[in-house]
């Protein structure tokens, strides 16, 4: 059975408005430009949904280089589905609307597990938030809580760095940004608004990350066994937290570091799949550096209960040769730094994204970078 790949890359904003998300054009134009990212996990035949026209020529190229060739479209509605299987980025009450094989539990279960009331609840049982963390739901309790937290860390308040996040958000969006003890006007202001629409938001401090990893699962049916652990992908970030790239290789043996942080994950899993959820799921552990030299894992620091981009890069194991490992790189035309490579160079590089999207030059760029040697080595 063919498959038709649907990349709403804006999935959190679709469960925050779960009675209607209207894309602005921008948000369009962004699904547009990495719609291409599905080759990953594509079969020979298959369809990928692309908002703005991706040419033929692209395709091809991909096909060129070894990956599976498939036909961009920009309008479903005019495609028979019978025998297509749509697969989505995350199931949400739109996508369960376009599916002939809909999982009606999938958007309840994406709903629950994807937002932070969840995972910081799941976090304080299982003994393992980051310290410092907090949930605010009073406008009130917001100034407070920053100016423990610049206490805490550091011998220079003014200098401690802070993220409060909304309930649903994506890698370094819905979230605001602060240095020093004290709030802005428009960071109350912010609060003041999330907290009307979600009855709480997430205070974190920002200690820096020494190494991060997405641990990504399968999620089967109760009836059909245990969730399914289908590798450790270590991420790239970008100076502001945002997703960068992830590395990937041919060995399947979990590193000693993350063991735990697969341990507890699992057990996220399976309360997922207890709410009855289905499908792909990424939880991203990290190593947090505090002031005091310590260092600390987060074990559960972002739940993804849908695709995501390190479960993609998965899917290019395909290129790898014996002794090869690989990094998909991901940078826009805006940023003025990437993240570093390794300090050798590649011997392949394939790009997985186009030069043009609907005859305009697209910002988002991402590449496949092959090296020789040995990913744990590296």
């Amino acid at each position: 059975m063919r498959r038709l790949f649907y990349g709403n890359f804006d999935f959190e904003h679709e469960l925050a408005n779960p009675n209607g998300w209207q894309r602005p054009p921008a948000i369009r134009r962004l699904l547009a430009e990495r719609a291409s990212v599905w080759i990953a996990l594509a079969n020979d035949g298959d369809l990928i949904w692309t908002p703005e026209e991706i040419p033929d020529s692209f395709w091809e190229e991909l096909a060129a280089n070894g990956l599976p060739r498939v036909r961009g479209v920009t309008d479903i509605d005019a495609l028979s589905h019978d025998n297509i299987e749509l697969v989505p980025w995350g199931w949400s009450r739109r996508m369960l609307s376009l599916s002939q094989r809909p999982i009606p539990q999938n958007e309840a279960a994406a709903h629950v597990g994807n937002s932070r009331k969840w995972s910081f609840a799941l976090e304080q049982e299982l003994g393992v938030v980051l310290p410092g963390a907090a949930r605010i739901d009073r406008l009130e309790d917001s100034s407070p809580t920053v100016t423990t937290s610049a206490s805490r860390y550091g011998e220079r308040p003014t200098d401690h760095r802070w993220v409060i996040k909304s309930n649903f958000g994506m890698a370094a969006r819905e979230r605001i940004l602060g240095l020093g003890p004290t709030l802005s006007d428009s960071h109350h202001h912010w609060i003041q608004r999330r907290l009307a629409a979600d009855r709480a938001v997430f205070f974190e401090p920002w200690i820096p990350i020494r190494e991060e990893v997405g641990l990504q699962f399968t999620i089967p049916p109760l009836t059909a066994g245990s969730p399914r652990l289908e590798g450790v992908t270590p991420l790239l970030s970008d100076t502001q937290g945002g997703y960068a790239g992830s590395h990937f290789s041919l060995d399947e043996v979990v590193p000693k570091t993350w063991q735990s942080s697969v341990d507890f994950a699992l057990q996220a899993a399976e309360r997922l799949q207890q709410l009855g959820y289905v499908g792909p799921l990424g939880i991203d552990a990290a190593q947090h550096e505090l002031p005091s030299g310590d260092v600390v894992v987060r074990q559960l620091q972002d739940i993804n209960v849908r695709f995501t981009m390190g479960r993609l890069a998965l899917g290019f194991k395909q290129l790898l040769c014996r002794s090869e490992y690989g990094v998909w790189q991901h940078s826009t035309t805006s940023e003025v730094s990437r993240p570093p490579a390794p300090p050798n160079a590649p011997i392949r590089i394939i790009r997985t994204s186009p030069l043009v999207v609907n005859s305009t030059p697209a910002k988002h760029c991402s590449e496949v970078l092959i090296f020789a040697g040995d990913l744990g080595n590296r």
